[in-house]
């Protein structure tokens, strides 16, 4: 099982890897067709993510500790979902669907007022609830080395991939924090936030 474990950890990473080589592809370097790599890339990190799961579960434990880590997880994949599939306009506005001859218009409002990386806290958040309701080595360790992949991801699409593709991004990365919210970015996130009806 172990080997299992290990497997799907060097999965999560590669599906991080595909996600970067997509935006690189597309965006860099204007090539069409490269973009099945980013959902690729989250159907891997999925994957390897719901057999880490099910191999904890097999060994959980519950308690009301372990439910309240469980409604956290939940909280926080519902907070990722929001922001990687209704925070952005129709159309898609991720690196990953963009062309390089187009700019695509800034996004700075609701979880985008929060961080410029907004994805990148509610994945740590929900490995970490994930880990602790469910416990065990593998998912301590994807917590680790996913939540760093991603925020490497989201760095180098916030020096190389956005400032070429989002229209305005430099302005919004002088004014809004990378990763950790302040009182000002949260004040504007709340008063800007759109809930999808």
């Amino acid at each position: 099982m172990t080997a299992i474990r290990l497997a799907c950890l060097g999965l999560g990473a590669l599906a991080f890897g595909l996600m970067a080589l997509s935006d690189y592809a597309q965006v860099l370097r204007g090539r069409r067709g490269a973009g099945v790599l980013f959902p690729a890339g989250g159907v891997l990190l999925v994957l390897s993510t719901l057999v880490l799961a099910a191999d904890a579960l097999r060994r959980y434990t519950h308690g009301l500790l372990s439910l309240l880590w469980g409604a956290g997880a939940l909280l926080f994949l519902a907070l990722l979902l929001y922001t990687l599939f209704f925070a952005l306009p129709a159309g898609g506005s991720s690196a990953a669907t963009a062309r390089k001859d187009e700019l695509r218009p800034l996004v700075d409002t609701g979880v985008f007022a929060l961080c410029r990386h907004p994805g990148v806290l509610f994945l740590g958040g929900f490995y970490a609830c994930l880990w602790g309701a469910l416990g065990g080595w593998a998912l301590g360790c994807a917590f680790v080395l996913f939540t760093l992949l991603d925020a490497l991801y989201a760095a180098w699409q916030g020096e190389v991939v956005f400032p070429r593709s989002i229209r305005g991004y430099a302005a919004y990365r002088a004014a809004t924090p990378r990763f950790l919210p302040t009182a000002c970015s949260l004040r504007r996130c709340l008063q800007t936030l759109r809930i999808p009806k």
